[in-house]
Order: C-alpha cells, then sequence, then structure tokens
C-alpha cells in the first residue's frame, strides 16, 4: 500500500494497540500543512470546531438547565403527570424558571461566537503561513492561471500566448494550453482502469505461483446473487474489453 509521495511521510506510529494517540496529539497543524495540504489542514482545524462548539453548550446547557428542570417539576408539576423525560425539558416549566433558559439562549451565542472567531483567527494564519511558504511558492499551481471566455479566433496556444504578450504581463508565461471539452472520456478512462485491475486479479488467480491452473478462470455476466446470466471465459472477456 502507498502511504506517502516523496518525503511526506506520516508520523510515526508504534506497534501498541493505543500507539496511534501520541502522533494523533502531538502532531502540530504546521506539520500537517506540509503531509496533507492547507485544505485537510483547515477542514480538520473545523471539525475541532464544530466538536468545541456543541461540547461546550452540551455541557453547559445540561449543567444549568437540566437541574433546574428537574427542581421546577419537583415542585410544581403533579407527579402523576410527569415522566422522568419530561421533568429533563423546558416542557412543563413556567414563571420566573424560564428566565435561566433565556440566560442560557446568550451563553450559548457567546460561545459559538467566541469559538468561531478563535478558530477563524487560527484558520487565517495557518493560510498566511502555508501562502508565505517555500512550498507554495515553488508549486505548480501557485503559479497557474486560468484564463476564461477567450475569443474564438484566439482558442489555441499560440493564441492564448498572444494575449500575454499583447497585455505586457510582467512574468513570462513558461507554458500555454487551452482546456478541451472531452466529453465522456474521463468516465472511459476510469472504465478501463477498473476492467485492468480486475483481469489482473483473474492472471492472479489464473497463474497463481508461477502455474498455469487447471481450469480456465470464469466470470458469469447479468444474473442475480451467482444465479442465471452468462457465463464467459473471463481471461477472454477482458480481452475483448480492453
Amino acid at each position: 500500500m502507498k502511504y506517502h509521495v516523496g518525503d511526506k511521510k506520516p508520523p510515526r506510529i508504534s506497534s501498541s494497540v493505543l500507539g496511534w494517540i501520541s502522533p494523533l496529539i502531538h502532531t502540530k497543524e504546521p506539520e500537517l500543512v506540509e503531509k496533507i495540504g492547507l485544505d485537510a489542514a483547515v477542514f480538520l482545524r473545523f471539525l475541532r470546531m464544530m466538536r468545541t462548539i456543541f461540547s461546550l453548550v452540551a455541557l453547559v446547557t445540561c449543567l444549568v438547565l437540566i437541574p433546574i428542570n428537574v427542581s421546577y417539576n419537583l415542585k410544581f408539576v403533579d407527579a402523576t403527570a410527569r415522566d422522568p423525560l419530561s421533568m429533563l425539558t423546558i416542557r412543563d416549566v413556567g414563571g420566573n424558571y424560564l428566565w435561566a433558559h433565556v440566560g442560557m439562549v446568550y451563553v450559548v451565542t457567546a460561545i459559538v461566537i467566541v469559538t468561531v472567531w478563535f478558530h477563524w483567527s487560527a484558520m487565517i494564519r495557518l493560510r498566511i503561513q502555508f501562502f508565505r511558504s517555500p512550498e507554495y511558492h515553488q508549486s505548480f499551481y501557485a503559479r497557474t492561471l486560468t484564463v476564461r471566455r477567450v475569443p474564438k479566433k484566439l482558442q489555441s496556444d499560440q493564441g492564448i500566448k498572444t494575449i500575454f504578450d499583447s497585455v505586457q504581463v510582467p512574468y513570462p508565461t513558461t507554458a500555454v494550453h487551452v482546456g478541451r471539452r472531452v466529453g465522456n472520456l474521463p468516465h472511459l478512462i476510469e472504465t478501463h482502469n477498473n476492467t485492468v485491475r480486475q483481469f489482473e486479479q483473474v492472471l492472479v488467480r489464473y497463474l497463481k505461483g508461477g502455474k498455469i491452473g487447471k481450469k480456465r478462470p470464469t466470470i458469469r455476466l447479468g444474473g442475480f446473487l451467482g444465479m442465471g446470466g452468462q457465463v464467459r471465459d473471463a481471461i477472454d472477456y477482458y480481452t475483448c474489453v480492453l
């Protein structure tokens, strides 16, 4: 299995059952950006923000509101009209006790605002550090510009280059390519790749151990749960498809 590309190795994990916990705790965001990219690191930061918001809201509201709801139900609601679940909720609560719930609305709002501000500021700092890093400045996509709505008479590699030469951009263009509509080509390529993988699996079983199998491998086309359909020679079938 391919775990990384080039020098982007994941943090080392020990062979113990809980060996994954230490890298999870000690791996910092700058290292994550280097290993998995800015978008993935920002997504993880977003997940941390949502975890913090929901955890704090659940903790604060449960610690404050549940005792108030239970206290009100025990004092003012008849035992026959309440149940353990309704005692935890605001269903039967009234009077001045409701001011506690109003106050908690402001507390929850403050939690959300402060948490979003903190994590949003961290994301901005992370993006600034990344855009200043040598990896970003040396990357190909950082030096790529997309031009749309090109006039039909200039829709060629030389035509695009003519546009850049005419506006006298401060940095010379090193490569110019016109994107084409390829239609169904990506789907055909994916189908071809999947067929090649299936063909390889058939050959691995048929030529296992360097010896040719006694029976030719077969494949069932159509049918349901291995029943019905048409049985074909797998090698002949995949050869014709490819």
